[in-house]
This record gives structure tokens, C-alpha cells and sequence, in this order.
């Protein structure tokens, strides 16, 4: 690791203005970089070896934080990794924390986030005993990043995701998954309808959850090992024609008190019932 030997202390500086770009999904495209902020985050980072360009600390925490973070990233993978300390001021432009920790890892594009176009059955991307989650028009981040942290903790192996669900590489949804988003193989399809047929062309049970006449309660249906459940948008669920191509529908019996469940619950409530499958 290369530790930059000056304080940056402009908010106009090259680095600072570029760092903070990565806020935005267009920022980070064009330089194939995200943002993950926090102590946590970093140490996952380097423990999964993943391709961090730089490390940013702040002013105020450079003595906390620094003998720390050369020791997390001694790695030789990690011998052009610079690390930059920065104003506080300079810190908080390129942090979207409220209160952040003063740290921030810089990271390039991950190798197994793919994005797929069309998907056909004869170069369809899922092993057969992998398990998977599908989620459709997810906009919320940290919803996102909550799916992510609840599939890796109940087994599940590759997300997929259409293609106007938020940004996977949000800050926000970086946050929110706490680490488990360097565990997970992710793929982003935009023909989510090919996707599901091909999902049933190799035999794989496909089923919405949606509150619907043609929906069973969860109760009533046997989830396997390879099904595949679709979670969808937190206020409009899944749309008419994702609905009309999977096998079936499902939901979760919930109290007459409330309408609905959380996407994130309910998602989690039922990756832990597939969980159960062998």
C-alpha cells in the first residue's frame, strides 16, 4: 500500500471531485469504481481480496485508523493501493454518512456482478444446484441491501436482478448488505421475462410472490432446492406479465392489521422456508 505523504485539504482537488462522483450510478460507470464506507467494510474488502484502488481516511481518524489499514492491505495484491488522507471537509464531500467513520475503500467493478441481455436455456447462467433469488423493480437500496445480507445468510448463491432495480453498487445498498455483498454472485438481466422462461425450460419452478386470486399461501407450496422465487417492487409487487410466466404465485398469511410485509421481509421470511428444502 502506497501512503500519499500529503494532506489533501481541497474540496476542489482532482482526486476528492472524482472520489465523489462515485455517489452517483453515473460517476461510478464511467470510472468502474464504487464506494464502501466504514471499518467493517474495509476489513471485508481485503479479507476477500477484492480489487480496492484506494483507501481514503480523514484528518481526524488518520491516527485511529491508519497503522490499521496498512496491515489489512500488506497483501502484494494491494502494493498500488494508495491511501489518501484527506481534510475532514474534503472527507464529508465524498461520504454519503450522516455520521461517517472515516473511512472510505474505493473499489473497482466486481468480476461476479454480470449483466445478461436476453437469456436462452442453451447458455443459461445458473449451475444446476445453485440456489437463487430473483428481484424484480427493486428501488429501494437499503431493501436491496437487506435482500443481499438475508440471501447470504440462508444459503442463497446468485441474485438476479431486472434491470430497473437500484444500482447494486449504491452506497447505500453497499451499507446496508454489510459485507455480505462481497459473498454473492450477481446478475442483472434486462429481459426479466426471458429469464424466467428459461428458468422453467431447465426445469426450475419459477413463483412470484404477490398478494393475487391465483396466489397459494406459502404453506401450500413445496419450495425446492432449485425453485426460484421472485420478490417484486416494494409498492406495485410484480408486474402483470411477470406474474402470467411464472409456474404459480405465492404469498405469506400475515395479520388482518397490516396490508403487507416489507420487501426485504418478506423476502427473507422466504428464502429461510426454501431454506429448509434439500
Amino acid at each position: 500500500m502506497i501512503l500519499q505523504s500529503e494532506i489533501i485539504k481541497s474540496r476542489q482537488n482532482p482526486f476528492v471531485k472524482w472520489a465523489a462522483s462515485l455517489q452517483a450510478k453515473k460517476g461510478r460507470e464511467e470510472a468502474g469504481c464504487f464506494l464502501a464506507e466504514g471499518e467493517k467494510l474495509a476489513a471485508e474488502a481485503a479479507s476477500a481480496r477484492l480489487p480496492v484502488t484506494a483507501v481514503v481516511v480523514s484528518e481526524s481518524k488518520r491516527e485511529k485508523h491508519t497503522s490499521m489499514l496498512l496491515s489489512l492491505f500488506s497483501k502484494n495484491i494491494y502494493d498500488n493501493t494508495r491511501l489518501y488522507v484527506v481534510s475532514d471537509e474534503c472527507f464529508c464531500k465524498i461520504s454519503s454518512e450522516i455520521a461517517p467513520q472515516g473511512i472510505i475503500t474505493i473499489i473497482k467493478y466486481l468480476d461476479f456482478f454480470k449483466n445478461k441481455n436476453i437469456i436462452y436455456k442453451e447458455d443459461f447462467f445458473l449451475s444446476p444446484e445453485e440456489r437463487a433469488l430473483a428481484l424484480f423493480s427493486i428501488r429501494d437500496p437499503g431493501n436491496l441491501g437487506s435482500v443481499i445480507r438475508s440471501a447470504v445468510a440462508f444459503g442463497i448463491e446468485h441474485l438476479v436482478l431486472s434491470a430497473d432495480c437500484v444500482d447494486i453498487y449504491n452506497p447505500k445498498t453497499v451499507r446496508s448488505a454489510m459485507g455480505s455483498l462481497f459473498k454473492i454472485r450477481v446478475t442483472v438481466v434486462k429481459d426479466f421475462l426471458s429469464f424466467i422462461d428459461a428458468c422453467r425450460a431447465v426445469g426450475r419452478a419459477v413463483y412470484s410472490a404477490e398478494l393475487s386470486e391465483r396466489a397459494a399461501p406459502l404453506s401450500h407450496i413445496a419450495l425446492r432446492r432449485d425453485s426460484v422465487v421472485i420478490i417484486g417492487n416494494e409498492g406495485h409487487g410484480v408486474s402483470a406479465e411477470v406474474s402470467a410466466a411464472a409456474d404459480g404465485g405465492v404469498y405469506i398469511p400475515i395479520s388482518e392489521r397490516t396490508e403487507s410485509l416489507n420487501a426485504s421481509v418478506a423476502a427473507a421470511i422466504l428464502m429461510w422456508e426454501q431454506s429448509k428444502a434439500q
